[in-house]
């Protein structure tokens, strides 16, 4: 799943509407729109029911709004921890440390 399908979502849910979630997400309203279509495509099920107020979850859109934190969250810190700053360099060192990695950026690795 791309990530960005569970941030548009949150962003939908947060902001009430598809409009003023693609201002908050920079992006165009017929984004937004795209990916809730691709996320109700792999979920196979609504998860907003659109009117002219705004928009609100259906059944499945609160149950997948129990999971979207958590994936958002998980992906940054997995990004985060992954992500070696620009300039900094990884090499395998059995020396190092435990996992096998000397970096010149301390802090970013084991």
């Amino acid at each position: 799943m791309d990530i960005e399908l569970a941030r548009t979502f949150l962003a939908i849910v947060e902001a009430g509407s598809f409009v003023r979630a693609a201002e908050r997400l920079n992006v165009t309203q017929t984004t937004v729109s795209a990916r809730v279509r691709s996320l109700e495509e792999q979920l196979r099920r609504p998860v907003f029911v659109r009117n002219k107020s705004g928009a609100s979850l259906t059944a499945a859109g609160e149950e997948f709004l129990r999971f979207a934190p958590t994936l958002v969250q998980v992906w940054e810190r997995a990004r985060h921890e992954v992500a070696i700053p620009v300039g900094g360099r990884c090499s395998p060192s059995a020396a190092s440390s435990a996992s096998g990695i000397r970096c010149s950026s301390p802090g970013w690795c084991g």
